[in-house]
């Protein structure tokens, strides 16, 4: 190597030292301050489900530690038998339990719906004997039936298919009560023992029904989905409740005692956790309800 030749590589070894020596002298000190971005939007452009038909949502039961609806359209609500709040899918959760259900003396908004969403985690264990009662919005005529709930049949079989129903009605047509059964095959499988979303619709100007579970759109047996108000087979509509003064969350309206009979063997309280029970006075879109489980899965 010639002398020019080591004399270059020299220089160069030592601008190399200098470089490296410097840059990491440029770190960021502990005390530089970083504004953190917002998270990622999932696809719609949400970035939180409080985002979602925001004008929309009429109640919604967040569970953290009380059962107050966060909308304040429903009120009065009181705890009876035994409950208590645990952790849940998004913060806390409430825990029913075979004689637990909260009552409501007022149901806002949730009694003039007349097309709907509802949505809620749950996460309970296999139940037999009976239907437990998730939310019922009550008749205060002493009919037999609320008018607008949902239920979970019992499971004594080895499967893990849970077999719900949603009940729902229109007190001027023909046709007043209107179940929605996705039973047998129809039947969504993993339903056990973790937390699981479930999502029922109802739009009143296509008056079809919808059934959603984890985000995923169902299929429901023939017929369930169009709504018929009549034999002449009429579009079912808009949705009109009848004496719906009351809702109990957790139990059925049978709980409530007076003008209702007491609750029937079959009819049991919900015995497993809920948590982020939401109601829209509209049908959401397929996007809205896979926007709100993603987010409400994370947190947001």
């Amino acid at each position: 190597m010639t002398y020019n030749n080591k004399k270059g590589f020299v220089l160069f070894t030592m601008l190399l030292t200098i470089s490296i020596v410097f840059s990491k002298c440029t770190k960021p000190e502990t005390d530089d301050s970083f504004q953190a971005g917002d998270p990622p939007p999932v696809a719609g452009g949400f970035v939180n489900s409080s985002e979602i038909a925001a004008a929309n949502l009429v109640a919604h039961f967040a569970f953290e530690g009380n059962v107050n609806d966060s909308k304040g359209t429903v009120t009065g609500g009181t705890t009876s038998g035994t409950t208590s709040f645990v952790p849940g899918r998004k913060g806390s959760a409430y825990q029913g339990s075979s004689n637990g259900f909260i009552a409501y003396s007022t149901p806002g908004v949730i009694a003039s719906l007349s097309s709907f969403t509802v949505s809620v985690w749950i996460n309970t264990a296999k139940h037999d004997g009976g239907a437990q009662g998730i939310f019922n919005l009550a008749k205060q005529d002493g009919s037999f039936w609320g008018n607008f709930f949902m239920m979970i049949e019992g499971n004594n079989s080895p499967e893990n298919k849970m077999f719900m129903k949603m009940h729902f009605e229109k007190n001027t047509a023909t046709f007043v009560e209107h179940w929605i059964e996705p039973g047998g095959n129809f039947r969504p499988d993993d339903m056990y023992n973790a937390w699981r979303q479930v999502t029922w619709t109802y739009d009143a100007a296509t008056s079809k029904a919808g059934f959603f579970v984890n985000g995923q759109k169902m299929a429901l047996p023939t017929g369930a989905e169009d709504r018929k108000a009549d034999p002449a087979g009429t579009p079912l509509g808009a949705l009109s409740f009848k004496n719906a003064t009351r809702l109990v969350i957790g139990g059925w309206q049978n709980n409530l005692g007076a003008p209702f009979n007491a609750p029937e063997p079959w009819m049991l309280n919900y015995t497993g956790k809920l948590d982020e029970l939401r109601f829209y006075n509209k049908a959401l879109s397929e996007q809205e309800i896979s926007a709100l489980n993603i987010l409400e899965r994370q947190g947001r």
